[in-house]
């Protein structure tokens, strides 16, 4: 029985030594407690270098349209969309630039059911943010040629950047396009070009616009109202525009879109700007409802109220 005993203790003893770690060595506990802490913060130190040196030498516009040019799809996409930030944030074009997205734009083919990625959409915004007039012939072909809904809005939205007064003529005519997109995106643009035109033209955008106020589309309506008031002082869409700060109104109207909350406080900001353009006292009191933070929610709309009542009380 005591052997029996014996041999079972051992048996035991064993087993536990068995199911346990070896216990580690010197050199093992110093690469746990001192080089693996150290590697990380190696690693760290590493990473903040080469994030701070693409921050203190960002590429160039013209490096990103090399990538669009040369680069696979994957590196086309990014290029193009750095390219677009890039030339956004210029404090002034660099107009050397368009003719080479020009003819990229130009040997690009059209792609009618671009979704993810429409590489003329992307160009066609570079252009108006490049604010050059030699652009304008390329874009205006665009709207009436392409399929592709995205890319001829984006050729409207450059254009009325660019705001070239010879395009104005093409911007009233599509005011009548059978299409709402278009005419919504024409009206807002032929309000921005018609703000830098004169005489005759002027006079006859503004009219063209201001036909647009009765509108089947709200959304075209809308962007006339805005235009109007906004880039030409006019105030025939007065009404509408008070309509655009009222959330029931907007709710009613945008109905269960799944951007809807965001689609509103857009909304409700437009006509806020427009408000504060017009310098019109009638909006004053709907503008401070929306100042209230139990009445209106977002605080981006807060704000804008809060400008457009500064604005409207400035006047002298």
């Amino acid at each position: 029985m005591t052997e029996d005993r014996e041999l079972q203790k051992q048996i035991a003893e064993q087993a536990q030594v068995e199911s346990n770690p070896t216990a580690a060595s010197p050199a093992v506990r110093a690469f746990q407690f001192f080089l693996v802490p150290l590697l990380i913060v190696g690693a760290c130190v590493l990473v903040y270098t080469v994030l701070n040196w693409v921050v203190a030498n960002p590429r160039s516009s013209r490096e990103w349209l090399v990538d669009i040019k040369e680069g696979g799809r994957n590196t086309r996409t990014h290029a193009a969309l750095q390219l677009v930030q890039a030339l956004r944030r210029a404090e002034q074009p660099d107009l050397s630039l368009t003719p080479d997205i020009l003819a990229l734009y130009k040997a690009t083919p059209e792609e009618p059911n671009a979704e993810e990625f429409n590489l003329h959409r992307l160009l066609a915004t570079c252009l108006g943010y490049q604010r050059d007039p030699l652009a304008c012939d390329v874009l205006v072909t665009t709207i009436s040629t392409f399929k592709n809904m995205e890319t001829r809005t984006a050729a409207m939205d450059a254009l009325g950047t660019i705001k070239d007064p010879r395009t104005l003529p093409d911007l009233v005519k599509l005011l009548d396009d059978p299409d709402a997109i278009v005419r919504k995106y024409a009206a807002f643009n032929a309000g921005a070009v018609a703000e830098k035109a004169g005489g005759e033209a002027r006079a006859r955008a503004v009219e063209a616009i201001r036909g647009k106020l009765t509108d089947p589309s709200t959304d075209v309506t809308w962007n006339a109202a805005f235009a109007l008031a906004y880039f030409l002082g006019d105030s025939s869409g007065t009404d509408i525009l008070k309509k655009l700060l009222d959330r029931k109104y907007l709710g009613e109207k945008i109905g269960a879109d799944p951007n809807a909350e965001a689609l509103t406080v857009h909304a409700m900001k437009i006509g806020c700007s427009a408000a504060g353009k017009l310098k019109d006292a009638s909006f004053v009191p709907l503008l401070k409802a929306l100042t209230d933070i139990k009445a209106e929610r977002d605080v981006d709309v807060r704000f804008a109220a809060h400008q457009a009542i500064n604005t409207i009380q400035e006047k002298k």
